[in-house]
């Protein structure tokens, strides 16, 4: 029986069961947190805060939030795909168990259906890599225990997760041993799909686009069939995304950092080149004039992505003025560079980076060693691995897909030093096993953040400030307009009925430079500026970490006066912190000197 048989044949319950095990110990670890109503992050509670709008009858197009009193009116880019399957779970639970529970529910259910999905999808690749059963487990196993995990936990429902379970998906059918039209299709609307959801997904989305094309480039006719598939069904993905999803068809496009007009027409461009040379050239006997027809169809995506608007080459965060940049982008955790990580936590690195780079290195070895038919494969793996592997040195939100195609690599090198005749020398099995899981355990290379966490000083204890029951207070005030922190913007709407003056959100750009001004400024400057925002109110939480930022970089201005316990007169206590932690409101009194 060769290997691929073999991997094909074995069984599939082992998985089924090891995935039972990983998800119900997730559950049972997070259910405490999930139950008491408190979510990871700003941006899932701003997703949960748009799934309540949603329901109570905001338009399917209009995504801006209206408690979020900025001059730019709240604006908000978020896809509207994630929403479909939170706002179900709520409109079919809410007549069983009430609306509280049902939001528990949804929050706890879709991460969960994501991981499966995404488990799912991961186990598949490992199949069609021909890799050995233990090797399917330990991929599962290595992915659980990933950077990549952390987005698809309970009560983690922004957009991350799902992209990675779109990636996944169309990496599985991309390495169909069949070529069917089914895959393509799949792979062509997870492309689509992974487009509209966010444009963090846009590598991954090319990257899979470029996999067909070369698949075609390489084999030849083989692959004609299912890239011509593949194109029409991107053609018709990208319509039905430009069309449904927000803010939905037209002028209001033009943007850059969502799914926009270039996005969509170099889409349609790339489905319709696609579709075009595998129609008209299915049997292109010479690989050279293959290169040239795929070398077209890319020069003319470049130019109508840049017809359409040039400015998309741009940064999507260029908007931002270099003291927002500076003082508050840069310490956005999902924004840092490599450069940025090394400075503020070193012993992160090797747990970001050393794992993708010696799964890179265990991909370059099967490479070398594997059967001329499996290379192609194997090459997708390793390209896509060194691709997000690269980009996460930009922006650490990368290593999630690193992460997670770092766990495929090392589920198919330990299938190897498994199935090899090294094992029937004087080293027994278990003990192979031993050395490839020192070699790429993720717990490895988290030992330097651990060791490093056990010799540093107790820091000061941080209060929670985002919590559902340290807004109880908050939440029974009158309701208010207030100023607030960045980060605590989506607690204070999530939370209670008020209304805040900023978010974490970049379109909302005169909005956070407002902020980073006033707490960066003297005190009675700092008055003024807040009161031309309207609000009546400040909020504050001792200890967060964007307040300590601020009083860092101003040690003169309101924030390194409120740290240090200085409350200006003007401030009236409105709410009282439990136990002397978690967001304190102050009453702004304009008059007063």
């Amino acid at each position: 029986m060769n290997a691929a048989k073999s991997a094909h044949m074995t069984p599939i319950w082992p998985l089924v069961l090891a995935g039972v095990l990983i998800i119900g110990t997730i559950l049972l670890l997070s259910a405490p947190e999930v139950f008491a109503g408190n979510l990871a992050g700003s941006d899932d509670m701003m997703r949960m805060q748009q799934v309540r709008d949603l329901i109570g009858g905001q338009n399917w197009y209009n995504v801006d939030q209206a408690r979020l009193l900025t001059p730019e009116g709240g604006d908000m880019h978020w896809s509207r795909l994630p929403d479909i399957f939170l706002a179900g779970i709520i409109l079919l639970a809410q007549p069983l168990i009430g609306r509280e529970m049902a939001e528990v529910l949804a929050v706890t259910l879709w991460p969960l259906m994501l991981l499966s999905w995404a488990l799912a999808a991961l186990a598949t690749c490992l199949r069609r890599l021909k890799t050995s059963l233990p090797g399917q487990i330990a991929g599962m196993v290595f992915f659980c225990a990933s950077f990549a995990i952390v987005t698809l936990l309970p009560g983690r429902v922004d957009h991350h997760g799902f992209g990675i379970a779109l990636a996944l998906t169309a990496l599985a059918c991309l390495l169909s041993p069949q070529k069917s039209a089914r895959s393509a299709a799949i792979a062509a609307t997870c492309v689509a799909a992974m487009f509209t959801l966010a444009l963090e997904n846009v590598p991954a989305a090319t990257l899979i686009i470029a996999g067909f094309a070369l698949a075609w480039v390489l084999r030849g006719d083989g692959e004609t069939n299912r890239l011509r598939v593949f194109g029409a069904a991107l053609v018709v993905g990208a319509l039905i995304a430009y069309v449904f999803d927000t803010p939905g068809a037209g002028g209001i496009r033009v943007v850059c950092d969502a799914y926009g007009q270039s996005h969509f027409v170099s889409l349609l461009v790339t489905g319709a080149g696609l579709f075009t040379v595998a129609t008209f050239m299915p049997s292109a006997p010479r690989l050279l004039l293959r290169v040239v027809a795929m070398l077209l169809v890319t020069g003319v995506v470049v130019w109508s992505f840049r017809a359409v608007n040039s400015e998309c080459f741009a940064l999507p965060y260029s908007n931002l003025s270099g003291t927002v940049e500076s003082i508050w982008f840069s310490a956005v955790s999902e924004s840092r560079s490599l450069p940025d990580m090394f400075a503020g936590e070193p012993a992160s690195v090797y747990f970001l980076y050393g794992f993708p780079v010696i799964a890179f290195l265990a991909t370059l070895y099967a490479w070398c060693g594997s059967p001329r038919a499996d290379r192609f494969n194997i090459a997708c793996l390793g390209v896509g691995l060194l691709a997000a592997l690269l980009l996460s040195t930009w922006q650490v939100r990368a290593a999630s897909l690193a992460h997670a195609l770092s766990a495929i690599s090392s589920g198919y090198f330990i299938g190897i030093l498994l199935g090899r005749r090294a094992a029937k020398d004087h080293l027994p099995r278990l003990s192979l096993l031993a050395v490839a899981i020192l070699i790429a355990s993720l717990l490895g290379w988290q030992l330097p953040q651990l060791l490093s966490n056990s010799f540093r000083q107790a820091e000061p204890a941080i209060a929670n400030c985002t919590s559902r029951q340290a807004f109880q207070p908050v939440a029974a005030a009158p309701r208010m307009i207030a100023f607030t922190p960045m980060d605590l913007g989506a607690p204070l709407i999530f939370h209670t009925r008020h209304y805040a003056t900023a978010a974490p959100y970049h379109r909302n750009s005169a909005a956070i430079q407002m902020t980073v001004s006033v707490f960066t400024d003297p005190v009675d400057t700092a008055r003024t500026k807040m009161e031309r925002t309207g609000a009546t109110h400040l909020i504050y939480c001792a200890g967060m970490g964007e307040l300590r930022t601020y009083a860092k970089h101003a040690p003169e201005g309101l924030a390194a006066a409120l740290e240090a316990g200085n409350v200006p007169p003007w401030l009236t206590p409105l709410t009282t912190s439990q136990e002397g932690m978690g967001p304190v409101v102050y009453t702004i009194d304009y008059e007063r000197d």
